[in-house]
Order: C-alpha cells, then sequence, then structure tokens
C-alpha cells in the first residue's frame, strides 16, 4: 500500500457553507437575548455558543472583505476577555456593536472542528498563553482562519493579563491543502511593521498542525519575507507533528525552524469525567477479546471518559450549537426507542449512564435484526430529513477515488446519486455499534457523524441502508430482505436507487481506512486498519466489476500483496 496515495484519497468534504449575512447577524443577535443584562465569566454551553457565534461572525466578515470586521472583532474580544478574566460584560453594548454591523448579503462560514469534533475549550489556549516565552512588551497574535479567529482572541486576552500590549489580526491562507499560500495585505504589512517597530513577538495561532501543516508554515514564511525575525514567531497549535509525516513539500526542513507551543490535554472537562478511554481504550470495556476489537482511527475518535465507578459515559459532543444540535438527535433517537438517553449536557459532553448488553456481530444477523435495521433507517428518513443535498462532492468523491485507487474512469450511471429521502445519515452502522441490552437492540454513536467533516454529509437514506448492507455483510437474499422492510416502513421504493450508494460507500470506507493506516503506521492499530482497507477494497472491486464488465481479481490479488508486505 503506497504510503503516497494514502494520503491523496479524499474523505474530507467542504465543511463550508454559504448563509445570508443577516441571517448569521441575528442568530447572534438572537443568542444574546438568553442572557440578562450582565453577562458574568461562564463556562456554560449558553456563553460559550455565544464566543463561538461571535468568532464565526468576524470570520465571515473578514473572508467577505467586510469593512465591518474590525467591529465585530472588538465584540470576539470582548467575550474572551471575559471568558478568560472573569470580567463582567453588558450585553446592552455587545448589542449596539452588533446592531451597528451590516453584513453582506451572503457569507461563507466553516465549522471549527476543534470547538465541534475535538474537544478544544477556547480556554486551552488561555492555558497554553502561560508557556509562551516573551522578549518583548509587545506580542502581536495572529489568528489561522476559521478557528484561530476566536482562539487568537482568547491567545490575546491571556497575554493581556500577563501585563503585555498585544494587537491580533486573522489570515485566510489559500491554495492545495498541502501547499497553502499566503498573501499579505498592504494593511497586513503595516501592522506587521508596526508591531516590528516595537520588537513584538509574535504568535501564530490555530488547531493542528493538520497533515501537511502547510497553513502555519505559509504564516510563518509569510512574516519572514516580511522582515520578521525567526527567532520571534512561534506557532501555537493543537498537535505535536513528526515533520517526517507531514505532507508539504521539505516539511522536515521547514517545521523544525519554527518554535511550536502544543495545547495539553483539556483539563476542561465534566466534573465527574474520570476514566479516560478515548484513542480505542473503550474497547477493552466492551469486548471480551482483543482479536475481536474493531478498527479505530484512534486520532479522530472522539473524547470520552467513564466516571469512578464505571457507570456513567461522557462523550464529547461539540460546544455551542454544535453540541446542541447533537444532543438534540440523541434525544430524537433515544425517545423513539432506538438508542440511550442522555441524562445531562456538560461541558460538551453527552452524559449518558453506561448501556449494559452485548455488543453485535455481523454473526448475529437474523431477520428480527434485519427488521431493525429497517425501522431505524425508516425512522431517520422522517426524523432527520435534510434539504435536498448538493451532490457534486460526493460524485467527485467517487471519482476521484477510483481514478486513484484503480486507475478506472467510472461510467457517468455509476456517478449519479438519485435522492428521494435527503436526511442527515447515522453513518455508522457498523454491527458493534448496536448493542442487545435485556433483547431491546440499542443503536449507539447515532448523532454526531452525519455532519461531521467526513463523507458524505447530507445524503440520500440510501447511504445508511448501503451502509448496513455492508458492515453487516449481508448476503444478496438478506440485503434484499432488508430493501423490503424499508420500504415497507418508509413507503420509499430504494431498490434502483442503491447501488451507486453501495459502490460509493465501499469507496469511501476503504480511502478512509486506507489513509488512517497510514497516519497509524508502527502503530498497533494499523494491521487492524489495514485489514478494514482491504476488505472494503475488495467489495468496491466487486461493485466495479458489476459497474464495468471487467475483472480485478490481479488488482485485487496485487494490491494484498503489496499492502501485506507493507
Amino acid at each position: 500500500m503506497a504510503l503516497d496515495s494514502a494520503w491523496n484519497m479524499y474523505i474530507f468534504r467542504d465543511g463550508k457553507s454559504v448563509l445570508r449575512g443577516s441571517e448569521l447577524l441575528r442568530e447572534f443577535a438572537g443568542e444574546l437575548t438568553h442572557f440578562g443584562d450582565a453577562l458574568p465569566r461562564s463556562n456554560s454551553n449558553a456563553f460559550l455558543d455565544l464566543l463561538l457565534r461571535a468568532g464565526e461572525l468576524e470570520c465571515a466578515l473578514a473572508d467577505a472583505g467586510s469593512r465591518y470586521a474590525a467591529l465585530a472583532a472588538t465584540i470576539t474580544d470582548a467575550l474572551a476577555d471575559s471568558l478568560v478574566t472573569g470580567n463582567v460584560l453588558r450585553a446592552k453594548d455587545l448589542a449596539r456593536r452588533a446592531a451597528l454591523v451590516a453584513p453582506p448579503e451572503t457569507v461563507s462560514v466553516s465549522t471549527p472542528e476543534g470547538f465541534a469534533y475535538y474537544a478544544l475549550h477556547p480556554l486551552d489556549f488561555a492555558d497554553l498563553a502561560k508557556k509562551f516565552e516573551t522578549h518583548s512588551r509587545y506580542a502581536a497574535v495572529i489568528g489561522i482562519r476559521s478557528i484561530g479567529t476566536t482562539l487568537s482572541a482568547i491567545t490575546q486576552a491571556a497575554l493581556r493579563v500577563q501585563g503585555l500590549h498585544v494587537e491580533r489580526i486573522t489570515l485566510r491562507p489559500e491554495g492545495h491543502p498541502y501547499d497553502r499560500k499566503t498573501v499579505l495585505t498592504s494593511a497586513q504589512l503595516q501592522w506587521i511593521a508596526t508591531m516590528r517597530s516595537h520588537r513584538a513577538d509574535f504568535f501564530v495561532v490555530d488547531e493542528g498542525p493538520g497533515m501537511s501543516g502547510s497553513s502555519f508554515l505559509s504564516v510563518g514564511e509569510a512574516l519572514l519575507s516580511a522582515g520578521v525575525d525567526r527567532a520571534r514567531i512561534a506557532f501555537a497549535g493543537t498537535r505535536e507533528a513528526d515533520p517526517a509525516s507531514l505532507t508539504s513539500a521539505n516539511a522536515t526542513a521547514r517545521w523544525p525552524s519554527f518554535k511550536f507551543y502544543c495545547t495539553d490535554p483539556t483539563k476542561h472537562l465534566p466534573k465527574g469525567a474520570h476514566q479516560y478511554v478515548a484513542g480505542g481504550i473503550w474497547r477493552a470495556n466492551v469486548f471480551e477479546s482483543e482479536s475481536d476489537w474493531p478498527a479505530s482511527w484512534l486520532q479522530m475518535e472522539r473524547l470520552k471518559f467513564l466516571s469512578k465507578d464505571g457507570n456513567t459515559l461522557y462523550r464529547f459532543e461539540g460546544f455551542g450549537r454544535f453540541g446542541a444540535d447533537v444532543h438534540d438527535r440523541v434525544i430524537r433517537v433515544a425517545e423513539a426507542g432506538f438508542g440511550p438517553l442522555p441524562h445531562a449536557r456538560e461541558e460538551g459532553f453527552g452524559v449518558y449512564r453506561m448501556v449494559r448488553g452485548r455488543t453485535l456481530t455481523a454473526a448475529d444477523v437474523n431477520a428480527s435484526v434485519i427488521q431493525r435495521l429497517a425501522d431505524y433507517c425508516a425512522f431517520r428518513a422522517k426524523a432527520f430529513a435534510a434539504e435536498s443535498p448538493e451532490m457534486s462532492s460526493l460524485q467527485n468523491m467517487l471519482r476521484f477515488n477510483v481514478m486513484e485507487e484503480f486507475g478506472i474512469e467510472l461510467p457517468a450511471e455509476r456517478l449519479t446519486f438519485e435522492v428521494r429521502k435527503p436526511v442527515l445519515a447515522d453513518g455508522r452502522m457498523l454491527s458493534h455499534k448496536w448493542i442487545d441490552s435485556d433483547g431491546a437492540l440499542l443503536k449507539v454513536d447515532t448523532a454526531s457523524h452525519g455532519d461531521d467533516h467526513f463523507f458524505p454529509g447530507p445524503t440520500d437514506i440510501a447511504w445508511d441502508l448501503a451502509g448496513a448492507i455492508v458492515e453487516w455483510e449481508l448476503e444478496p437474499d438478506a440485503a434484499s430482505y432488508l430493501v423490503e422492510r424499508y420500504q415497507v416502513a418508509a413507503l420509499d421504493d430504494v431498490k434502483d436507487r442503491l447501488p451507486t450508494y453501495l459502490l460509493a460507500y465501499a469507496i469511501f470506507r476503504m480511502g478512509y481506512c486506507k489513509m488512517a493506516t497510514a497516519s497509524m503506521r508502527g502503530a498497533e492499530e494499523e494491521s487492524r486498519l489495514r485489514r478494514d482497507y482491504l476488505r472494503y477494497r475488495r467489495l468496491a472491486l466487486k461493485q466495479l466489476e458489476t459497474s464495468t464488465g471487467r475483472s480485478f481479481t490481479l488488482a485485487l490479488a496485487a494490491a494484498e500483496a503489496n499492502s501485506y508486505a507493507a
């Protein structure tokens, strides 16, 4: 399995959305009205939501080149300062500032992944700023948009607590994800020159680095080109990177030339969170034998803890409205009888009583299990209906990954995704996500993957039906029975549109596991991920043989030989 090919797999979807600027502003103002006149420092979901919305508004205006971005930045700054210092804010003051903003008709917004998926608490950067070495009374903070907008405001507030004179700006590197470029405007160059004249230390803040590190590197090198001394430039992020694993050109030489500060594991957790069980550790509590463990891309897992007595699970679901949306979906699944009911939401974590029972496997397939899968998909088709999605990105994923892996140009008919029942999919129909609890088949992990940064995003319910067929290894008769029972429950004849989704699901999971295998190279988890990669690859080839009439026996044998020799 070629490492370079693994990194080329197309598995992350574009998280950008185009919204009405007036709607974004109205939502922020609406959340502000939920508070009284005084806004005390608070770690509450509501206060964090307000801060995150302010950062999102500022970022959207900056990306649009709006002259109101600077005014929006004062709102983000005020909220960040309140969170860091405890200073009391007046809601009326923030409302007056917001009322002066005239946003563009449309703006582009991106999900701040650390806040939504990876339990990055804003105060983690306030804690990190305490570690910064400074050589001057001045500090220049540069946030990499999107999430760096809010993080830069937090970092600025934390450095001011230390008595420094601090200013901040935000930048948007552009270009290929593995080769970002930062082009500085004349105003930004003037700001940098002014901060240089004060001999300021420059701190570039963002989550990451990601797989390439190119966003950090592009900003750092733009600062060098603007005359900033390398010794006065530092990066602040959330992940220590091995320069040899970064996919940016010449990263092994470029990355170590900059100082890097990394956040510690967050300490902003629910009070009862005691035993860390993320990073695949949870499997030891679920499966009798390690040989039964399912594969996991450990770095991509949601943060999870157990209580001291092991009876309560804390699972990160997102700060602000991101977690609120997940929490709402989980409740609706539970009320319909398909999953466990959360009994609280704390610090962005859903709080659940542990579900006791037997984890299912594909060997448990029978008529009643298939009926349960069909009923669950029918429920989602109704309960989580989405606006009709734009499917070109899913088409591009399918086309690109098939060409990258197999060198095949797919016929047009295999790239047509018919959408009749648009939904926020479950996206995790694997058998071990189902538990037999005293005879009741319950689905866990039901709400956080349908709108995360991986494919498919909003799609047709056929995606989850395809997932059930693939993950439960249903034979043709069993698959037909699933489709038949779903049709009865949902009054939706899905069989004609299912083949393309079956292929797309197998291709996506193949690409996902291939990249995950490369990411976990040298770790114990690598062999499990490689096993799954080969399985999805075989399923994809089977689908392709049906589509093209070609035989891929030799291609499959070669891939398996190369993979096990890697």
